[in-house]
């Protein structure tokens, strides 16, 4: 028996369980591993020499019904669809940029028994390297670059241009459907600005629709279905 057959088991089983008074035949954990494996293929990008990259970061969204009744489960229930999630990568011959993760939302736009996938390619933090030698005399105090947030995970600007877009030749891919290709731009100067590229849904920049704006430190961009946060250093 292979990996993601095991797996495929395991989920099963979880319905034979205390997962059977939860779900009660509506969202079970066999559609939603069906949807992550699906979200996994359909966003796969290519990197050439037969190399093929997954998103490597998953959020389940469920409605807000569902999610409380799986609260109980959440734990476990996320360490099986990571798993399900890593067999089909190791089946696929996929590569990840950094560590697999699942996790689950509640969204009040879905409907009982229906889950959506949103996911991303992050890459892993950098590992830290031996401690610099002390230095004789001091130094310019360094300042750090801004930032994004994003699910948890740190993205840095280190260009004075970022494209944010779903396309696989964006600085920051973002894989939703209601980020556009080339969605938004974040420039820095002597202050941080975005602009909205024409996209189809629009950019939002604390609650509000913008085609240009400053950046301040904690500012919440929204993307389609993405939320991001600003960090100036």
């Amino acid at each position: 028996m292979g990996m993601l057959d095991r797996v495929e088991r395991r989920l099963d089983n979880l319905i034979s369980g205390g997962f059977a008074r939860a779900f009660k035949a509506e969202l079970v954990p066999a559609e939603i591993a069906a949807e992550l494996r699906r979200e996994c293929d359909d966003t796969v990008v290519a990197r050439g020499q037969g190399r093929s990259v997954a998103a490597n970061d998953y959020v389940v969204q469920m409605a807000p019904e569902d999610f409380t009744r799986l609260a109980p489960y959440a734990a476990e229930l996320a360490a099986q669809l990571n798993d399900a999630v890593r067999a089909h990568v190791h089946e696929q011959r996929y590569l990840l940029v950094g560590p697999l993760a699942v996790r689950l939302e509640s969204a009040e736009d879905l409907a009982v028994g229906v889950c959506r996938v949103r996911s991303v390619a992050l890459p892993a933090s950098q590992p830290p390297g031996p401690a610099p030698s002390p230095s004789p005399s001091p130094s310019p105090r360094q300042v750090s670059a801004p930032w994004l947030e994003m699910n948890g995970a740190r993205i840095p600007l280190s260009t004075r241009m970022t494209i944010i877009g779903r396309s696989p030749e964006a600085d920051v891919r973002m894989h939703d459907p209601g980020v556009s290709s080339r969605h938004a731009a974040i420039r820095l100067g002597s202050t941080a600005t975005i602009e909205d590229l024409g996209s189809t849904n629009g950019t939002f920049v604390d609650g509000r629709r913008v085609r240009t704006a400053d950046l301040r430190d904690g500012s919440v961009i929204i993307l389609g279905g993405v939320r991001v946060t600003f960090h100036n250093a």
